[in-house]
């Protein structure tokens, strides 16, 4: 007899029936257990199962709205000529659609259709038709929007794209432009660094501003916007000056360690040569340095705050560069080279059947060789001009780059120009609105997830459909499925049910599917070092802090510290403009959502009480904030955590939605008034390369 676990108490107590789930708010994914009465979802909470302790967020707990959303899409749609849409049957779109693919493909190649997708959930199924059937390269995840650079940092130094942090072993963690503690995802590292620093671990946050994590650090640093760069390399240079680094770990496991030593001291990187561009003393450079060399096991991560700049690839590659001469790189405390499950493809195709693309991506073409996702702000060029090479087609799953995306107006003219636009979403978004077709994807609750999970070991993550599709919407595998039958390799995308392609994906995982569907979750060893026994997918082999990769590709294989591509306030736009997080909403799928709403239903502006006096603007004022491209209307809070100088807008491509009757018309559509500009590496976005003007209304 199976013991009684909490879900049975809670069935027994409401009435309900619990299924394993998975959350798709936002790209964290925890695994989850939804508990439905009525075919109504009534409860979401974290999965017990899961190594990471998985809990439910705020944003979690509140998607229950999902399932029973009035504004969700039901039917599939067409736009007419007359610009509105009209509701259609699967087999017209699916018909249609089809046969503009194969009008496409016939006269521009098949590189000329593009799919970006956001939060990769079953996207195995859309890698497989439209890149090994169709053959088109151009199929990606929104890392440009997100954190290409950190991607980019990553597999140049470690050959991993997604280092995970094991906080509850560390005494010593440093985070750049990071804040864990503000928009609440990743909760379980989030509460392994909260219990860390409880055993005495010391936290250090490197931000301009003063955020949620900043306010819980033993140490904030209010580095000047865009100059991360500069002090990692001091703090480079001050321990390879002192030989502070771990010699027995560099000599046999880091790569070009001692051409990366050179490199800091002959190029001048000293603590006094940062202290004039970061606004950081030399002396809590240099202490810094020393406490992370000594202080061992240590993390030293980053995010947003770095990757949204022109200069934030190599102020990544510099973070992770000291992690490795300190040897804190895949052992207990550290950064973690994460262990993927052994996950298959669903469909199975023949080797003779399946097509390798003949055309380089969009990035690799337009002179960003280096990108692992899409450059997006290529893409208008690429539609309007043919640059690098034609693009008439393009497909968006559960993304939104009309409204995520810096200069939304040149993205209208690119989908005006696309011969196909197709979005895949559970609502009109705004770039569903620029679309042909519109089809709408059942909610997370209302179909199968396999996929790998992010605790820092093996981990795949199982979700059930708790309740059926809400109208005519459908599951990804089922709207790829029946797209594949009309494109002409349905033979390849039948089954009977989902867990025919579930028994396939899961073929190497020691445990049986229907072992899975109730736990939710198969778990690996989480093993540390395994560097050590197996070879790192860098072109050594090794831990690079000389990168063979960058240097194949004709770029600097060393990191270096440059503001040529920067763009910095002048007189006439006085202000440095920063993006952060909000901690209650990502995207559509909250702001149309009345429990996050009810919490806060718009955005805003701050500034530092400095510059509200000289200005004449006071806390909930509403004040114009303009950029050489556009001018905005929104609300500015007063905040003395704002460095003078700086505005920081909160989830500037987020708010001033024009869809969701809750959604609709709250707070300021910010992304109007940044350019394109993007890392001349990567081709990752750079959100705050923007100089602003701020006045009262």
């Amino acid at each position: 007899m199976d013991p009684i676990t909490s879900s049975d108490l809670i069935n027994k107590a409401r009435g309900t029936q619990s299924f394993p789930g998975v959350c798709i708010i936002c790209p964290w994914h925890c695994a989850t257990e939804v508990f439905v009465k009525d075919n109504k979802v009534v409860y979401v909470r974290g999965n017990e199962n899961s190594a990471n302790g998985s809990t439910r967020c705020v944003k979690g707990v509140a998607s229950i709205h999902l399932s029973r959303d009035p504004d969700r899409l039901l039917h599939p749609l067409k736009k007419n000529s007359q610009g509105t849409f009209e509701s259609i049957s699967w087999d017209q779109a699916f018909a249609e659609i089809a046969e503009k693919l194969a009008v496409i493909k016939e006269k521009y190649g098949p590189e000329a259709v593009f799919y970006l997708f956001h939060l990769d959930s079953n996207e195995m199924f859309s890698h497989q038709l439209f890149t090994q059937l169709y053959g088109t390269p151009n199929w990606s995840g929104h890392g440009a929007a997100c954190d290409q650079d950190r991607r980019v940092a990553a597999m140049s130094t470690f050959g991993h794209p997604l280092p995970t942090k094991d906080f509850a072993n560390s005494r010593f963690v440093m985070l750049w432009g990071c804040d864990p503690f503000g928009p609440n995802e990743a909760l379980h590292e989030n509460r392994e660094l909260v219990e860390a620093m409880k055993k005495g671990c010391k936290l250090v946050v490197v931000d301009p501003n003063r955020s949620r994590t900043a306010e819980k650090a033993d140490v904030w640093v209010p580095i000047k916007p865009g100059t991360d760069g500069a002090m990692a390399l001091a703090m480079a240079h001050r321990i390879v000056e002192t030989e502070a680094y771990d010699r027995q770990f560099c000599e046999q496991w880091v790569y070009g360690w001692k051409r990366f030593c050179t490199h800091v001291v002959d190029k001048g990187y000293t603590p006094e040569w940062a202290e004039s561009i970061t606004g950081v003393p030399k002396e809590t450079i240099i202490g810094l340095a020393d406490e992370f060399a000594t202080t061992k096991p240590g993390i030293m991560d980053g995010l947003k705050g770095l990757v949204n700049y022109t200069n934030g690839l190599d102020a990544f590659r510099t973070i992770y560069a000291l992690n490795a001469i300190t040897g804190n790189v895949d052992g207990p405390g550290n950064l973690i080279l994460k262990e993927i499950a052994p996950l298959e493809l669903p469909i199975e195709i023949p080797e003779e059947d399946e097509v390798e693309p003949e055309a380089l991506t969009l990035g690799q073409e337009g002179g960003y060789p280096m990108s692992p996702d899409m450059p997006t702000q290529l893409l208008p060029k690429a539609v309007l001009e043919d640059d690098p090479y034609p693009v008439r087609g393009g497909f968006f799953h559960i993304c939104n780059p009309a409204m995520s995306d810096p200069n939304p107006k040149a993205f209208a003219e690119m989908m005006a120009g696309l011969d196909l636009s197709v979005t895949i979403d559970m609502y009109l978004s705004e770039t569903a609105q620029l679309s042909d077709y519109v089809l709408p994807e059942c909610s997370m609750f209302e179909r199968a997830e396999i996929r790998e999970g992010l605790w820092s070991g093996p981990q795949a993550v199982v979700a059930v459909p708790a309740i059926k599709p809400l109208g005519n919407s459908r599951p990804l595998y089922d709207i790829m499925a029946g797209l594949a039958e009309k494109m002409g390799y349905g033979q390849y995308y039948h089954w009977d049910s989902w867990e025919d392609w579930a028994n396939r994906v899961l073929a190497k995982i020691p445990a049986k599917l229907e072992d899975l569907k109730k736990s939710g979750i198969w778990q690996g060893e989480l093993r540390y070092h395994k560097f050590k026994s197996e070879p790192l997918a860098t072109m050594s082999e090794k831990i690079e802090v000389f990168s063979d990769m960058f240097e194949f590709a004709e770029l600097n294989p060393m990191p270096e510290y440059s503001e040529e591509s920067r763009i910095k306030p002048d007189e006439e736009y006085p202000f440095q403009l920063v993006n952060a997080k909000m901690q209650y909403h990502c995207n559509l799928h909250t702001q149309n959502n009345p429990y996050l709403m009810g919490i806060e239903n718009e955005n805003w502006v701050e500034l530092n009480p400095s510059d509200a006096e000289r200005l004449g603007i006071e806390d909930e004022d509403r004040v114009e904030v303009s950029s050489p491209l556009d001018r905005v209307n929104i609300k500015a809070r007063v905040r003395d955590g704002v460095q003078p100088g700086v505005l920081k807008v909160i989830h500037g491509h987020g708010f001033g939605r024009t869809v969701g009757n809750i959604a609709r018309g709250k707070g300021t559509h910010v992304n109007v008034i940044f350019d394109t500009r993007i890392n001349p590496a990567s081709g990752g976005n750079s959100y705050n390369e923007h100089k602003v003007n701020v006045r009262k209304l």
